[in-house]
């Protein structure tokens, strides 16, 4: 039932088209049926014209056939107008033809529907995880699931599923008929089948393993293309191509291995399977003629019982494929499932207050979930609005979790934080995100123009809006200096700037949001030191209406803050002014003299 739950969730916004394709299938199922039935009228009618005898059709189905066909007149006006069933066969069969039309337009419209509800489906819900799941899987795991194992169960839904369907009503209508022809003669054309899905039973364990192995494998490959694409200026920096083709032929032979063994053997499966179908069509033949021969069949019923056989033993063949292959399909459900099973982060409740930058931090501390000490410990300070506060300390002292707190990416396990009198936890995440703005370390930017990537942060923002953001970044000279301005596209990840502009459109895109909380994550240092004191200067000139924080290494950068924070071992070791700081001994006064004399 689980898994029937989720192909139903996965299918939002497509169920009636899905339905529809599945019922329409049913029609004709039904009509390709009825087509090959009236063969059976055609031999019966013929073999009585020939021996010169009148025309008594069998009781129930053909005698009602017959009926219909002759508007009530009987089989003796049928046999005096024979002409009546080959234009039945024409017409019943463009029925048929035109209903097997329909159903492959549905069919495709189905399946573009459910794959784009698919994809919706799991990538909003990706999108609204916490930011702690991304930090605990892999990229290439989450790109595989979102590709190949939503291809896998879309091919389910639509091929797979079609095939069960349409087998179904098959087996069900041609087994009613054969059974009301010859109880005899269906039991025994159809005993293989059931030895066949027994043996397929007893596969689909296997094969399940063997396809999850193959998957697991070809992600950890996929995994490793993700990351060296993303670490390609390392790769080359250092001369590592010999030895990162070389890691990546190792997972490459390793998905080799596993995909060979699954398809071996599910190839062997699909061979061995058909000693099932070709027995039954042998039995079927040869018990038919002996029926017939011995009199107890008509010819009319020996063609329908046969046809109705081998209509029924390639579907069934191939449902058998279909259970063999379900392994497969319930692996990618199960990697899709375990992403829709993560509770989603809770974006919506709590409180919208007024935030003007007043933030007090008191006796906070934060442990991960999975780590055995504490990153933050015992952290109290309060800001006031308007005010700079800049945030130095060793790496690995806790200086981005902190303000990973203050944005709710994670919760604190002790103590409180208030935002404008407000405890953190109880005001509603959208709300606090848009009012506490970060330029992280490693600026993001997206495949777009610079306008439109610092117009990101606001989309209410003017185009004046955007330019008075680049130039309080000190970027606007740079970007009129382009050929083509503001619409200068970025490349991927902004590859098409110096890491030094990219920071300065990440700060103007984090500048442009309006937020009255600005935060600066160590994001000037690829900038020179002449351009970071610009934007310091453009920033203190915000800083009568804007709080802001800067995490630094830089005294340069820190020194004209209205306080700063020192931080070791995830503990405020000092906290003051420069002035302050540099005439007590510590580890601001020792990073202060180190750079002086470097500088």
């Amino acid at each position: 039932m689980r898994f029937v739950s989720s192909c139903w969730k996965l299918m939002k916004g497509s169920r009636a088209l899905y339905v529809w394709s599945l019922v329409v299938q049913v029609f004709m199922v039904v009509s390709t049926i009825f087509t090959s039935f009236l063969s059976k009228v055609l031999a019966d009618s013929l073999t009585a014209l020939m021996n010169g005898a009148p025309f008594l059709p069998d009781a129930g189905l053909e005698s009602w056939v017959v009926l219909m066909l002759t508007g009530g007149a009987g089989p003796d006006y049928l046999q005096e107008h024979l002409y009546i069933l080959p234009i039945a066969v024409g017409v019943s069969g463009a029925i048929a033809a035109g209903f097997s039309c329909l159903r492959s337009l549905l069919r495709v419209r189905s399946s573009v529907a459910i794959n784009k509800n698919m994809q919706m489906v799991l990538f909003t819900h990706l999108d609204r995880l916490p930011y702690l799941y991304f930090k605990k899987h892999k990229a290439g795991d989450i790109l595989q699931t979102a590709t190949r194992d939503l291809d896998v169960m879309r091919r389910f839904l639509i091929m797979d599923f079609g095939s069960i369907n349409y087998t179904f009503w098959v087996v069900l209508i041609c087994l009613s008929l054969l059974l009301s022809l010859s109880p005899q003669y269906t039991l025994v054309a159809l005993s293989p089948f059931p030895f066949m899905f027994v043996y397929s039973f007893f596969l689909i364990k296997k094969v399940r393993r063997l396809y999850r192995e193959t998957d697991d494998s070809e992600a950890r490959m996929t995994d490793k293309i993700s990351e060296n694409l993303n670490a390609v200026r390392i790769v080359k920096a250092y001369n590592a191509e010999t030895y990162e083709i070389d890691e990546f032929e190792k997972k490459l032979v390793d998905y080799r291995q596993h995909f060979v063994r699954w398809r071996k053997f599910s190839s062997f499966f699909f061979a061995s399977s058909d000693i099932f179908v070709f027995g039954a069509k042998s039995l079927s033949i040869i018990y038919g003629l002996a029926l017939a021969i011995e009199g107890q069949i008509s010819s009319g019923t020996l063609v329908i019982c046969v046809s109705f056989v081998n209509m029924m033993v390639w579907p069934l063949r191939n449902v058998a494929t279909i259970l063999s292959n379900l392994g497969q399909v319930l692996a990618s459900h199960d990697r899709i499932q375990k992403i829709l099973a993560e509770p989603i982060e809770d974006m919506e409740s709590g409180q919208e207050p007024e935030i003007n930058g007043d933030i007090v931090f008191d006796h906070v501390s934060y442990q991960f979930e999975d780590g055995d000490h504490q990153v933050l410990n015992d952290v109290s300070f309060s800001v006031k609005p308007g005010q700079t506060v800049a945030v130095m300390g060793k790496t690995g002292s806790g200086k981005s979790t902190l303000f990973a707190l203050l944005m709710r990416l994670h919760d604190y396990t002790d103590g409180s934080i208030k935002v404008s009198g407000v405890e953190l936890r109880d005001i509603k995440r959208s709300h606090l995100r848009k009012k506490i703005a970060p330029v992280l370390q490693d600026p993001f930017l997206f495949s777009k123009t610079i306008y439109e990537n610092i117009h990101l942060a606001n989309k209410d923002a003017t185009r004046e809006d955007v330019v008075r953001a680049a130039k309080i970044a000190a970027v606007d000279d740079t970007i009129n200096s382009f050929q083509q301005g503001y619409e200068t596209p970025v490349g991927e990840k902004g590859v098409t700037l110096s890491g030094g502009q990219k920071q300065r459109v990440a700060i103007a895109r984090t500048i442009s949001s309006n937020a009255p909380v600005l935060i600066f994550d160590d994001s000037l240092s690829a900038v020179d030191t002449a351009t970071d004191l610009e934007i310091r200067r453009h920033l203190k000139e915000m800083g009568r209406t804007v709080t802001t924080f800067i995490i630094t290494h830089r005294v340069m950068s820190a020194k004209d803050a209205d306080m700063i924070l020192v931080l070791d071992h995830g503990r405020v070791s000092e906290m003051g002014t420069h002035e302050e700081l540099i005439k007590k001994p510590g580890l601001y006064k020792t990073i202060y003299e180190i750079q002086s004399k470097m500088a």
